[in-house]
Formats: C-alpha cells, structure tokens, sequence
C-alpha cells in the first residue's frame, strides 16, 4: 500500500521519538521506490534504538507545528524527551526528515533527521543558514546512522538569531552527496521554553 511523502516520514522518525500530527501531502514517486528499501532500514534502527517507542507521549504545542515528545526509559533512567519539527515537503530533498532538539546534561542537542543513514564515524559538512546569516561546520553522526548530532555552537544560534528567523535552509554533504531542504522555525521561542520546562532533572 502506497504512502505520501510526508507520511513516509514520519514513519521513519517513529523510532527516533515518534513524529505527530503530519498533514499528508500528494503522493510521489520517489517516496514510493523508496519505501521497500527503508522497510528493512527501519526495522534495524528499531532494534538499535536507546529508548522504545511504543510508550512515547506527544503533546501539540501552542509554538506552531513543533511537537513535544516524552518516551519513558525501558531501562528505569531519565524520560528521552524531545522538540521536533519536519522539513519542508515541497522544497527538501526526500532524504531530509526534520530538527530535533534533545534534552543533555548541557541543556539540549541539535540533531538532524534523515531517512538514508550515513555511514559509521564519518563527519558530514553541514551548511545552515537563516536570517541571512551561513554557518560551516562539522556534525557527527549518531548510531545507526540516520542522524547527525550539530556541534554545540548551534545551540547557541537555536537561543539566539535562528528565534527571530522563519525558517532554516540546510545543506548536509558526505562523500560528494549532498542533501537540501528547509525547516520552519515558526515557534521556536515558546516550543525552546517548553522543552526546557519539560527536560527531566539529572
């Protein structure tokens, strides 16, 4: 049974925190040749992930279409909790799923979604920009691949510049590919706030 593009998505960021609450859009092919490819992909990083999906908690928000995201520890430690927003489906490539902001001992990390993962120990080139302002830097990725983790300088634009901006455009390169899109930054001041407010205590 086919899937849209955007369902699709969201299907592949279950296992990282449970994406809610995504509009569908047409369906196209790209997505649709993909989809039997990641079936297998999906199953794995099911099978690898730190915290099980099955009792995640998704709260809407009053900060646009960022969503809050509570999954309880099946080993007994903190709740993983997390901010999430999608990239833009008309303007990103489809390997691009979205933002995460993830609750650290330091405050939050930045991590960035995608459908293909990247290979083991390898540092994508990363290109941001928003508000007029480009930054260059180096991410690392996380196991089993299909996210990379932004260096904590980012931190400090998500609090800072990227709050008064409307949307990210972001450029992620590895081994001569590169993947493109756009997320909104729309609420990211009030959906900051209730991360915080909602990060366990460590």
């Amino acid at each position: 049974m086919s899937r849209s593009r955007t369902e699709f998505r969201a299907a592949y960021l279950l296992p990282i925190a449970c994406m809610a609450s995504l509009a569908p859009v047409s369906a196209r092919a790209p997505c649709l040749l993909a989809a039997a490819d990641q079936t297998a992909r999906l199953r794995s990083f099911e099978e690898t992930r730190s915290y099980g999906a099955q009792s995640t908690v998704l709260a809407a928000t009053n900060a646009g279409t960022w969503r809050l995201v509570r999954t309880p520890n099946p080993r007994g430690g903190p709740d993983a909790v997390s901010i999430m927003q999608t990239a833009d489906t008309a303007r990103s490539d489809i390997d691009l799923v979205g933002l995460t902001l993830r609750c650290s001992d330091t405050g939050f990390d930045v991590l960035v979604v995608f459908l293909k993962p990247f290979p083991p120990r390898t540092h994508p080139k990363v290109k941001l920009t928003s508000g007029g302002t480009t930054v260059h830097l180096e991410a690392a990725v996380i196991p089993p691949g299909a996210a990379i983790s932004l260096p904590a300088e980012v931190a400090t634009l998500v609090k800072g510049s990227w709050q008064s901006s409307s949307e990210l455009a972001i450029e992620v390169e590895d081994d001569g590919n590169a993947t493109r899109g756009f997320i909104s930054l729309v609420g990211l001041a009030p959906a900051l706030s209730l991360l915080a407010s909602n990060c366990p205590m460590r």
